[in-house]
């Protein structure tokens, strides 16, 4: 006599965290053989992580960068499935 399962699944809305703040940052990926590796850090503004890069580019001619955006969500439970 075999066992049966039966599975539920639950949908969830993802919105964003009042709470939670927005932070931006900027890595120097310029390089021949490796990359510069020069970080911004955490910023809470896009201006200050540009104005970062601006000045790296001035100090080292380098004009490739990874630029992130991290932000806090919340996942809200919705209906069953």
């Amino acid at each position: 006599m075999g066992t049966t399962k039966t599975f539920r699944f639950r949908n969830y809305e993802i919105t964003g965290d009042p709470l939670g703040e927005v932070t931006y940052a900027a890595e120097c990926v310029s390089g021949e053989e490796a990359n510069c590796g020069a970080e911004s850090g955490d910023m809470a503004e896009k201006t200050d992580v540009d104005r970062w890069i601006a000045e790296h580019v001035r100090d080292t001619d380098h004009r490739r960068y990874r630029r992130t955006v991290a932000d806090y969500v919340l996942a809200e439970p919705g209906e069953w499935q």
